[in-house]
């Protein structure tokens, strides 16, 4: 993958050069740290792990979560039917509550074995039923990734064999369902049942939605011990936990949201009053932190894709050629080597790193005459329309990715207007196509491990009303490819189908594909067990966290 590099203009130097200063004059000193964060010998067996994040936690329901700080919520409180191996540091579906499964030669029919020594918080013990009633509430409620199992899973699909086995008829074949489990979260049905109000699902009430909405009903390692909504929500062990518990185990974690200033989360973290920082610090502030005593930067090859996404149904950007111009008008390089450190290009909406991955698909590199050419076939004067640029105001990236842009579309007379807004806000304004602006920024991890999540997630008409699908893609032959892929038993067609969709959405522009970008983290050096698994949430998984 060869990407141009062209001169930097004056006007861009000086821009730049600006965020440099104002990145650089932010932060503490090593001077600051407090000598307890240097890793010593006390015992720290009852200590409270601090953990601080950059966005609130939007729902801590497992039929409702979405994005990151849900996802730590309820991979800390619920059991996944399915989990990655994450002890070997892999994304390869592996046993968990399903301890064991068989798949037949048509590809359709599934018989699971369920675990028979889970208890849930409430002493209730998790059988079959449990299973069934958590994918039929997924299936009902309609939000989060039920998505996932679309014109795939009805509740005539799934038959309870026993109390802990279940069977599954697929009408057709579906590649990536063992992988979708890994978002399938047991719910406590008893416990539910118990809490539901009264509501749109006949003798299913809410579901227990108003209920989930404060409380859990799950199996996991933890259990909420208190929540200030706003500021910080503290777990505690589940001491009956299935899978048990070995010394220096982290028991108790307070998670803090409402501190979202980047000097702030350094300091906390220099001075030990903080133990972990979420991925969102800035490449400069987590560079600075890694050099630190007492302080691990972990750094790690990501399946994540950065991208600015293109509303392709909102006038100019529902023109392929206006799309294509502001393409070929980015300066990648300079983006991916300066503002996230050094970053590989995107080639597409599937990182690089992912099995599916297509090396056809089209990389765009900065072009101005190319951009200028493809303005010239647009059915849009350059000056027609100022372009919306919506990034989360507490990422420093996405605002310098902004400015930069800002500055190439200058040179082809575009306006850029940048518009900094909480998380929260993304998420409200892309569930309706006439709300979603022109672009959003947003970082894209992995949400199954399958290339179906960069593809049928982004782009089959299914996926529409979540930031992820923010573009409002709409092509006939991409969800005809989609549905293909999903059900050939083939690897090998299925992959190629795939595959094809890549090249399609890349020569249509449909965002512009910045960088799969190396994921860093910054933590006290005291903490053991941290891997990451390219997969969005299962690296926060505090069970798997011990102090030294």
């Amino acid at each position: 993958m060869r990407i141009l590099f062209k001169s930097r203009n004056i006007l861009f130097m000086i821009i730049f050069a600006s965020i440099l200063v104002i990145s650089a004059c932010s932060g503490s000193s090593s001077d600051d740290k407090d000598a307890s964060n240097t890793g010593s010998s006390e015992d720290k067996s009852n200590k409270e792990l601090v953990y601080l994040a950059t966005q609130d936690i939007a729902t801590i329901d497992p039929a409702k979560h979405t994005d990151e700080t849900s996802m730590h919520m309820v991979l800390n409180m619920y059991d996944p039917f399915i989990r990655p191996n994450v002890e070997e540091g892999t994304m390869e579906p592996s046993p968990h509550i399903a301890e064991s499964w068989n798949i037949d030669e048509s590809g359709k029919v599934y018989e699971f074995k369920i675990r028979e020594d889970v208890t849930f918080h409430s002493g209730n013990q998790l059988t079959a039923d449990d299973v069934l009633y958590s994918i039929e509430r997924m299936l009902a409620i309609g939000q989060g990734y039920s998505w996932l199992w679309d014109n795939v899973l009805t509740m005539d699909n799934i038959e309870k064999v026993d109390d802990y086995n279940i069977k599954i008829t697929l009408d057709e074949p579906y590649a990536p369902l063992l992988s979708t489990f890994t978002q399938l979260l047991i719910v406590d049905s008893k416990l539910v049942k118990e809490n539901q109000k009264d509501g749109e699902f006949g003798e299913n009430g809410d579901y227990g939605q108003e209920f989930l909405t404060e409380n859990t009903a799950g199996s996991g390692p933890y259990m909420i011990k208190d929540w200030q909504r706003g500021s910080d929500i503290k777990l505690t062990a589940f001491e009956d936990y299935w899978r048990g518990w070995e010394d220096n185990q982290i028991k108790d974690i307070k998670y803090m949201v409402g501190v979202n200033e980047e000097a702030t989360h350094k300091t906390m973290l220099q001075s030990g009053e903080a133990d972990f920082v979420d991925q969102w610090m800035s490449v400069e502030s987590q560079l600075e932190l890694g050099k630190q005593d007492g302080i691990k930067l972990e750094e790690d090859p990501s399946s994540q894709l950065y991208h600015i996404i293109m509303n392709t149904q909102k006038p100019p950007l529902d023109d392929k050629n206006f799309r294509k111009a502001i393409s070929y008008a980015f300066n990648y390089e300079l983006h991916n080597n300066e503002i996230l450190g050094g970053a590989d290009q995107a080639q597409g909406p599937v990182p690089l790193l992912v099995p599916g991955h297509s090396d056809e698909a089209i990389v765009y590199n900065y072009d101005l005459e190319k951009a200028k050419q493809y303005l010239d076939q647009s059915k849009y004067a350059p000056d027609e329309y100022k372009i919306e640029y919506y990034y989360v105001a507490d990422i420093e990236e996405e605002r310098k990715t902004g400015l930069l842009l800002q500055s190439n579309l200058k040179e082809l007379g575009i306006e850029l207007e940048l518009v900094g807004v909480p998380w929260t806000q993304i998420t409200e304004i892309t569930a309706d196509v006439s709300t979603t602006p022109h672009m959003i920024a947003t970082y894209d991890t992995l949400k199954y491990p399958h290339v179906d999540s960069h593809t049928y997630g982004l782009y089959h008409p299914s996926s529409h009303g979540s930031y992820r699908s923010a573009s409002w893609y709409d092509n006939d032959e991409v969800t005809e490819l989609l549905e293909k892929a999903r059900a050939a038993t083939d690897e090998e067609e299925q992959m190629n189908y795939y595959k094809e969709v890549q090249n399609i959405v890349t020569d249509d522009a449909v965002s512009l594909f910045i960088a799969n970008p190396t994921h860093r983290i910054v933590y006290n050096e005291d903490i053991d067990g941290y891997t990451y698994v390219g997969l969005l949430g299962y690296d926060t998984v505090f069970y798997d966290f011990k102090w030294k």
